[in-house]
């Protein structure tokens, strides 16, 4: 964040026109079961998409963040960022991204002061 107020007003005025659009940033590097199309929106890469489908089915099957890990794991599937062994956060990370939901929710907090960068979360 800058201290110059109309930076700050320019980098507002550009997330708000970009959540106005519908444009979510996504980090597709580690964004599992997506890759980013030519218009830059977001195309369902199946294999990986079969990798989520798998984790949330285990997961309604009742089975824990470390045991999902410990089966992805052993079936030699890499992890998003291509790593051999799959933690449970990275499992838990997938389970609660709001974006798989399709219920991404823009502009959780905002900035009350930016001269002083205090921010408050968002009442809705």
């Amino acid at each position: 964040m800058t201290d110059n107020p109309r930076a700050a007003e320019n980098c507002t005025w550009g997330q708000r026109k970009r959540f106005a659009d519908g444009k979510v940033t996504v980090p597709f590097s580690r964004f599992l079961g997506y890759d980013k199309g030519e218009d830059g929106n977001l195309v369902v890469n199946q294999e990986q998409a079969a990798i989520v489908r798998r984790i949330y089915s285990f997961f309604l099957q009742g089975k824990t963040p470390h045991g999902i890990a410990k089966i992805l794991t052993g079936d030699g599937i890499p992890t998003p960022s291509g790593k051999k062994n799959w933690r449970p956060t990275v499992i838990k990370s997938i389970l609660t991204n709001e974006k798989y939901k399709g219920d991404v929710l823009l502009q959780k907090s905002f900035t009350v002061d930016f001269l002083i960068k205090k921010t408050s979360k968002s009442d809705s």
